[in-house]
């Protein structure tokens, strides 16, 4: 099976996802351009975010179905404010106005590619030092509350995908000084335990459900 991906975001979230995806499915190797696919390859685009990647899921669109190579569409993206629902309901009717009849899948990142990164227990030190990560934990704690429920942080005037972004951060931080994270280098999250850690959070706890949509659209 040869895969179409587009991601919401930039260079980093296809590290991410260049990184995870075979660890679903061992089988798949990622390749840069439609020429180099071959079999059992995936090949990723940024999307270049809301709305830009409406218009690289329609060129995906046309490209797997031109591409008699190319088995399946994988559209990854952020719900951001929106609840799961309305924003997995906005990109269905999209791909169902452009008349398709191709494979495809669609993960909702609920609501970022954060969320699912606070999911990894590891990284949460128990009694953390930095004073503003003790805010964040009794704002909301990330080790027993479900991360996709992560309110927004008025009090720095974050929304909720801005929070989990900075939240992650001092996480990381506090664990171990020299790593850290942001959207164009999450090297902190090209580990496979880290993977691992995310997945069992779904499995043991029932915590990052949309991380499911991630785990059944490569198999």
């Amino acid at each position: 099976m040869n895969i179409y991906l587009v991601v919401e975001g930039p260079v980093g979230e296809k590290q991410v996802y260049s990184h995870w995806v075979p660890l679903v499915n061992p089988k798949l190797s990622v390749v840069k351009t439609i020429n180099d696919v071959k079999k059992d390859n995936i090949i990723i685009y940024s999307g270049g975010g809301y709305p830009s990647y409406f218009e690289v899921i329609e060129a995906g669109i046309e490209d797997v179905a031109s591409t008699p190579h190319l088995d399946r569409l994988v559209i990854a993206i952020d719900s951001e404010e929106m609840t799961y629902d309305d924003k997995r309901k906005e990109i269905e009717d999209f791909i169902s106005d452009t008349g398709t009849t191709i494979d495809y899948k669609i993960i909702i990142q609920h609501f970022c590619l954060e969320t699912w990164a606070l999911g990894n227990k590891k990284i949460v030190s128990r009694k953390p030092k930095d004073k503003k990560l003790q805010e964040y934990n009794q704002h909301f704690n990330v080790l027993v509350n479900d991360p996709e429920l992560l309110p927004d942080y008025p009090q720095d005037g974050l929304n909720r995908a801005q929070f989990a972004e900075h939240y992650l951060r001092k996480l990381l931080n506090e664990k171990h000084r020299n790593l850290t994270y942001t959207k164009s280098n999450p090297s902190a999250l090209l580990h496979d335990k880290y993977y691992d850690n995310v997945k069992n959070r779904l499995n043991n706890d029932g915590h990052n459900k949309s991380f499911n949509d991630f785990l059944l659209a490569f198999i």
